[in-house]
Protein backbone atom coordinates (compact mmCIF):
# COMPACT_ATOMS: atom_id res chain seq x y z
CA UNK A 1 0.00 0.00 0.00
CA UNK A 2 1.64 3.26 -1.01
CA UNK A 3 -0.10 6.22 1.07
CA UNK A 4 1.07 9.57 0.28
CA UNK A 5 0.15 12.80 1.53
CA UNK A 6 -1.27 15.60 -1.09
CA UNK A 7 1.57 17.80 -0.25
CA UNK A 8 4.25 15.17 -0.90
CA UNK A 9 2.51 14.00 -4.06
CA UNK A 10 2.70 17.74 -5.04
CA UNK A 11 6.70 18.12 -4.33
CA UNK A 12 7.29 14.38 -6.43
CA UNK A 13 5.20 15.39 -9.38
CA UNK A 14 6.82 19.00 -9.52
CA UNK A 15 9.98 17.18 -10.40
CA UNK A 16 8.03 15.48 -12.92
CA UNK A 17 6.76 18.93 -14.37
CA UNK A 18 10.21 20.56 -14.43
CA UNK A 19 11.17 17.70 -16.78
CA UNK A 20 8.34 18.42 -18.87
CA UNK A 21 8.10 22.08 -19.02
CA UNK A 22 11.13 24.40 -19.67
CA UNK A 23 9.29 27.47 -18.98
CA UNK A 24 7.70 28.73 -15.51
CA UNK A 25 4.12 27.60 -15.96
CA UNK A 26 0.90 28.61 -14.50
CA UNK A 27 -0.68 25.80 -12.53
CA UNK A 28 -4.58 25.38 -12.04
CA UNK A 29 -6.22 23.74 -9.10
CA UNK A 30 -9.08 21.56 -10.17
CA UNK A 31 -10.35 20.50 -6.44
CA UNK A 32 -9.63 21.56 -3.05
CA UNK A 33 -7.58 18.37 -2.60
CA UNK A 34 -6.08 18.77 -6.00
CA UNK A 35 -5.06 22.96 -4.56
CA UNK A 36 -2.82 20.97 -1.58
CA UNK A 37 -1.12 19.01 -4.78
CA UNK A 38 -1.02 22.03 -6.97
CA UNK A 39 -0.03 24.49 -4.43
CA UNK A 40 3.30 22.43 -3.75
CA UNK A 41 3.87 22.03 -7.74
CA UNK A 42 3.81 25.86 -7.44
CA UNK A 43 6.00 26.63 -4.68
CA UNK A 44 8.40 24.16 -5.55
CA UNK A 45 8.65 25.48 -9.32
CA UNK A 46 8.36 28.86 -7.99
CA UNK A 47 5.20 29.12 -10.01
CA UNK A 48 1.74 31.46 -9.62
CA UNK A 49 -1.36 29.07 -8.36
CA UNK A 50 -4.52 29.60 -9.62
CA UNK A 51 -7.81 27.60 -9.77
CA UNK A 52 -10.31 25.78 -11.63
CA UNK A 53 -14.34 25.05 -10.46
CA UNK A 54 -16.44 22.64 -11.99
CA UNK A 55 -18.82 20.41 -10.94
CA UNK A 56 -20.68 17.75 -12.35
CA UNK A 57 -24.28 17.49 -14.55
CA UNK A 58 -26.88 15.45 -12.57
CA UNK A 59 -30.35 14.84 -12.43
CA UNK A 60 -31.22 15.97 -9.17
CA UNK A 61 -32.33 12.98 -6.75
CA UNK A 62 -31.69 10.28 -9.76
CA UNK A 63 -28.56 7.91 -9.00
CA UNK A 64 -25.85 7.64 -11.46
CA UNK A 65 -27.44 10.10 -13.93
CA UNK A 66 -24.50 12.33 -14.29
CA UNK A 67 -24.41 13.54 -18.04
CA UNK A 68 -21.96 16.24 -18.31
CA UNK A 69 -20.28 18.71 -16.39
CA UNK A 70 -20.15 22.62 -16.16
CA UNK A 71 -16.49 24.91 -15.76
CA UNK A 72 -15.52 27.79 -15.92
CA UNK A 73 -16.28 29.00 -19.43
CA UNK A 74 -17.16 25.48 -21.09
CA UNK A 75 -20.36 22.86 -20.70
CA UNK A 76 -19.39 19.78 -21.52
CA UNK A 77 -22.45 16.75 -22.28
CA UNK A 78 -22.28 13.74 -22.47
CA UNK A 79 -25.02 13.38 -25.75
CA UNK A 80 -25.79 9.74 -25.12
CA UNK A 81 -26.49 9.78 -21.54
CA UNK A 82 -29.25 12.58 -22.44
CA UNK A 83 -30.36 10.45 -24.52
CA UNK A 84 -30.67 7.71 -22.40
CA UNK A 85 -32.20 9.54 -19.81
CA UNK A 86 -34.74 10.63 -21.78
CA UNK A 87 -34.27 14.33 -20.41
CA UNK A 88 -35.62 17.21 -22.54
CA UNK A 89 -33.39 20.01 -23.87
CA UNK A 90 -35.13 22.63 -21.55
CA UNK A 91 -34.89 20.56 -18.67
CA UNK A 92 -30.75 20.06 -19.37
CA UNK A 93 -30.63 23.80 -20.13
CA UNK A 94 -32.28 24.65 -16.72
CA UNK A 95 -29.99 22.47 -15.16
CA UNK A 96 -26.86 24.06 -16.86
CA UNK A 97 -27.67 26.82 -15.94
CA UNK A 98 -27.91 26.31 -11.84
CA UNK A 99 -24.65 24.28 -12.45
CA UNK A 100 -22.77 27.54 -13.74
CA UNK A 101 -24.00 29.57 -10.99
CA UNK A 102 -22.35 26.76 -8.65
CA UNK A 103 -18.82 27.07 -10.09
CA UNK A 104 -19.22 31.10 -10.22
CA UNK A 105 -20.09 30.50 -6.13
CA UNK A 106 -17.07 27.96 -6.09
CA UNK A 107 -14.68 30.02 -8.25
CA UNK A 108 -15.31 33.13 -5.58
CA UNK A 109 -15.05 31.43 -2.58
CA UNK A 110 -12.19 29.74 -3.78
CA UNK A 111 -10.43 32.84 -5.20
CA UNK A 112 -11.93 35.48 -2.69
CA UNK A 113 -10.84 39.21 -3.45
CA UNK A 114 -7.81 37.61 -6.00
CA UNK A 115 -8.24 37.81 -9.78
CA UNK A 116 -8.47 35.17 -11.75
CA UNK A 117 -4.57 34.88 -13.84
CA UNK A 118 -4.97 34.94 -17.31
CA UNK A 119 -3.95 31.60 -19.08
CA UNK A 120 -3.93 32.86 -22.75
CA UNK A 121 -0.88 31.89 -24.80
CA UNK A 122 0.63 30.26 -21.58
CA UNK A 123 1.97 27.20 -20.67
CA UNK A 124 -1.12 25.42 -18.49
CA UNK A 125 -0.56 22.62 -15.83
CA UNK A 126 -4.01 21.24 -14.49
CA UNK A 127 -3.36 19.39 -11.38
CA UNK A 128 -6.01 16.89 -9.18
CA UNK A 129 -4.97 14.55 -6.06
CA UNK A 130 -6.59 11.68 -8.58
CA UNK A 131 -9.62 11.76 -6.77
CA UNK A 132 -12.17 13.34 -9.75
CA UNK A 133 -13.87 11.69 -12.01
CA UNK A 134 -13.39 12.07 -15.89
CA UNK A 135 -15.94 13.82 -16.83
CA UNK A 136 -14.91 17.05 -14.26
CA UNK A 137 -11.24 16.84 -16.17
CA UNK A 138 -12.29 16.87 -19.21
CA UNK A 139 -14.82 19.39 -18.57
CA UNK A 140 -11.74 21.47 -16.77
CA UNK A 141 -9.58 20.87 -19.68
CA UNK A 142 -11.90 22.14 -22.36
CA UNK A 143 -12.70 24.96 -20.55
CA UNK A 144 -8.53 26.11 -20.53
CA UNK A 145 -8.74 25.23 -23.80
CA UNK A 146 -11.24 27.65 -25.21
CA UNK A 147 -9.07 30.49 -23.50
CA UNK A 148 -5.95 29.62 -25.91
CA UNK A 149 -3.61 28.75 -23.50
CA UNK A 150 -0.10 27.46 -25.93
CA UNK A 151 0.19 24.00 -24.02
CA UNK A 152 -1.76 22.27 -21.51
CA UNK A 153 -0.41 19.41 -18.92
CA UNK A 154 -2.15 17.37 -16.74
CA UNK A 155 -0.69 16.46 -13.33
CA UNK A 156 -1.82 13.80 -10.98
CA UNK A 157 -0.67 11.20 -8.90
CA UNK A 158 -2.29 8.14 -10.60
CA UNK A 159 -5.40 8.68 -12.32
CA UNK A 160 -8.13 5.68 -13.95
CA UNK A 161 -7.84 4.25 -17.55
CA UNK A 162 -11.26 5.73 -18.18
CA UNK A 163 -9.52 9.27 -17.29
CA UNK A 164 -6.66 8.78 -19.66
CA UNK A 165 -8.42 7.78 -22.39
CA UNK A 166 -11.10 10.41 -22.04
CA UNK A 167 -8.10 13.10 -21.77
CA UNK A 168 -6.36 11.75 -25.26
CA UNK A 169 -6.68 14.74 -27.43
CA UNK A 170 -7.64 17.59 -25.15
CA UNK A 171 -4.33 17.71 -22.97
CA UNK A 172 -0.68 17.69 -24.31
CA UNK A 173 0.82 15.25 -21.69
CA UNK A 174 -0.11 13.64 -18.85
CA UNK A 175 2.42 13.76 -15.77
CA UNK A 176 1.93 10.74 -13.12
CA UNK A 177 3.14 9.59 -10.12
CA UNK A 178 2.28 5.79 -10.94
CA UNK A 179 0.20 4.27 -13.72
CA UNK A 180 -3.71 4.29 -14.01
CA UNK A 181 -5.29 1.56 -11.38
CA UNK A 182 -2.30 0.97 -9.39
CA UNK A 183 -3.63 -1.08 -6.92
CA UNK A 184 -3.54 0.58 -3.20
CA UNK A 185 -1.97 3.91 -3.95
CA UNK A 186 -3.69 6.16 -2.18
CA UNK A 187 -3.12 10.56 -1.36
CA UNK A 188 -4.65 11.86 0.84
CA UNK A 189 -4.76 14.61 4.06
CA UNK A 190 -2.63 12.44 6.35
CA UNK A 191 -4.67 14.20 9.48
CA UNK A 192 -7.83 12.88 7.71
CA UNK A 193 -9.38 17.10 7.61
CA UNK A 194 -11.40 17.65 4.75
CA UNK A 195 -10.25 20.73 2.50
CA UNK A 196 -12.33 23.67 2.63
CA UNK A 197 -13.27 26.40 0.61
CA UNK A 198 -11.25 28.70 2.76
CA UNK A 199 -8.36 26.44 3.21
CA UNK A 200 -8.31 26.81 -0.83
CA UNK A 201 -8.36 30.64 -0.74
CA UNK A 202 -5.64 30.21 1.82
CA UNK A 203 -3.51 28.37 -0.51
CA UNK A 204 -4.51 30.98 -3.48
CA UNK A 205 -3.73 33.68 -1.47
CA UNK A 206 -0.44 32.62 -0.23
CA UNK A 207 1.27 31.94 -3.32
CA UNK A 208 0.16 35.80 -4.68
CA UNK A 209 1.70 37.10 -1.60
CA UNK A 210 5.19 35.26 -2.36
CA UNK A 211 4.97 36.22 -5.98
CA UNK A 212 4.07 39.18 -8.30
CA UNK A 213 2.25 37.87 -11.48
CA UNK A 214 0.24 39.72 -14.12
CA UNK A 215 -3.98 38.96 -13.57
Amino acid sequence: MVVLSQEEAGRRLAKGVSLAVREVPLVLALSPGGARVAGEIARVLEAPLDIIATTRLDVPGRPRSTFGAVADGATVLLEDRIHTLGLPRDYVDGLINLARMEVDRVSAAWRGSEKALAVKDRTVVLVDDGASEAVLVVGAATAIRKLGVARLFFATPTATVELCQALAGVVDERIMLYEPECIGTQVRDPSFAHTTEFDVHALVRRSRANRTVPA
